[in-house]
């Protein structure tokens, strides 16, 4: 490098200020090839996409395209990100002794991936989630995300041959075998987590755009939450809108429950889980048969069930949950519910039992000194064998395991940096004798 000293005084303050001009050219190009090529993909998307509608009129949202650069330049998520809460970085417990396999899922390290890992935290394999190159179109999403951290995944199913299924928020369903290749991927909006059904069909939340005329009290165009069910060669075989489930049922007082003089429905519920009631537990539930969905509804606070053709509500019920996800059936005859239950004041997130038989609901877990934790959206849990309950902590980048006594026995911190954590969006167990896969070995470019 040159030293200023040697600068001659006849080149001086010109060739100074050429190289400031040129450097200043240099920010400039970039941002203006930055700024459009942001606008490009905001004006692909569909004219009711309101971030492009302000981007492109207001002066206020230029702050949106400055705060967009880390993440189009990938050097930091934001959109994945949130205060640090917890201290330590990885496997920071693990007192249980158990040899299961935990499927994770989230924004890994430098990009959002899907892992598969023993409890001590040696990953085994590794998923990259890059919805640009895995969906057939990315012009096919509700947004179409202007790059991959635009948009993130849910969590994640596994089958034993260690192929994957997951979906992009609000774009489509993708398969991918246990070395990264795609097996197939869906052009029909979808949205949050995959459940398989015993019959080997996925079922999922979806979306679908209206633009027909409707009756009262439904305003054309509109976003509908739609029941979704796929093939094993992810080829569709059912969708029933849950408006229509609704209107069925003589529900139509909770479709315009919560609006305003002229109420209207724009038909989106954010159906957010799917499950079906297995064999296996249905004599734990006479009220039900073998196949019930038990589906959640996130803006109704509710979550009801349905038969298998999605055509008759069987039960259902509001609260005591709040912005719920992920309700599961137990063997026991209950049906358990993550609740976000957001807000100062509400204690923080919890997992609760509902029997509908009795209509009995308690707390299992959280809101008490001593279990507090909060993500206000997402959020997964799943029962152990031995009654103990593995829980992610989405937004707070943390998963945890609790035993009967409410004492954590596994914890797992995703810290990005000192000061933030990065989404966890799925923790699930399973056991190794699930998996016919005996080397989890794959090429490096596929990785």
């Amino acid at each position: 490098m040159r030293p200023h000293a040697a600068r001659t005084p006849d080149r001086g303050a010109s060739e100074y200020m050429k190289d400031v001009s040129r450097t200043m050219f240099i920010v400039s190009a970039t941002l203006i090839v930055l700024i459009g090529t942001f606008l490009a993909g905001l004006y692909s998307a569909r004219a009711d996409n309101r971030v492009a509608q302000a981007v492109l009129g207001t002066f206020d949202d230029m702050y949106t395209l400055v705060e967009e650069i880390p993440n189009m330049m990938r050097s930091r998520p934001i959109h994945f990100l949130a205060p640090a809460r917890y201290k330590g970085n990885g496997l920071t417990v693990n007192s249980g002794g158990k040899d299961d396999l935990l499927l994770m899922t989230g924004f890994l390290g430098d990009d959002q991936k899907v892992q598969l890992m023993e409890r001590n935290g040696k990953v085994l394999a590794s998923w990259r989630l890059l919805p640009k190159s895995l969906l057939p179109n990315i012009g096919q999403c509700r947004n179409p995300p202007q790059t991959d951290w635009n948009t993130s995944s849910h969590n994640t199913i596994i089958q034993p041959d260690g192929s994957i299924i997951l979906s992009f928020e609000s774009c489509g369903m993708v398969k991918m075998n246990r070395c990264g290749a795609v097996m197939w991927a869906t052009k029909e909006i979808t949205h949050h987590s995959p459940n398989f059904l015993e019959n080997g069909n996925i079922v999922i939340g979806g979306s679908e755009y209206v633009k027909g005329p409707r009756p009262w009290p439904f305003k054309t165009p509109y976003w509908e939450d739609v029941v979704r069910i796929y093939d094993a060669q992810g080829r569709p075989v059912f969708h029933k809108r849950i408006t229509d489930l609704f209107l069925q049922n003589q529900m139509a007082p909770l479709l315009t429950s919560a609006s305003e003089d002229k109420p209207m429905v724009d038909g989106e519920f954010h159906l957010n889980e799917i499950e079906q009631l297995p064999a296996a537990y249905a004599k734990a539930f006479p009220m039900f048969a073998p196949g019930d969905l038990l589906i959640s509804l996130r803006n109704l606070n509710m979550v009801l069930v349905t038969d298998a053709k999605v055509e008759k509500i069987k039960w259902y019920r509001i609260g005591p949950w709040i912005r719920q996800h992920d309700p599961d059936w137990q063997p026991d005859g209950t049906i358990t519910v993550f609740d976000n239950h957001p807000g100062q004041g509400n204690g923080g997130s919890r997992i609760v039992s509902v029997n509908p038989a009795t209509g009995t609901a308690r707390t299992l877990y959280g809101g008490v000194k001593g279990q507090m934790f909060l993500t206000p959206e997402r959020g997964l849990h799943q029962f152990q064998p031995d009654g103990s309950i593995l829980i992610t902590e989405a937004n707070a980048g943390r998963a945890f395991e609790v035993d009967g006594r409410g004492r954590i026995t596994w914890e797992y911190v995703n810290r990005f940096d000192k000061d933030s954590t990065a989404w966890l969006n799925g923790v699930e167990s399973k056991p190794r004798s699930y998996f016919t896969v005996t080397n989890w070995s794959c090429p490096a470019s596929r990785k």
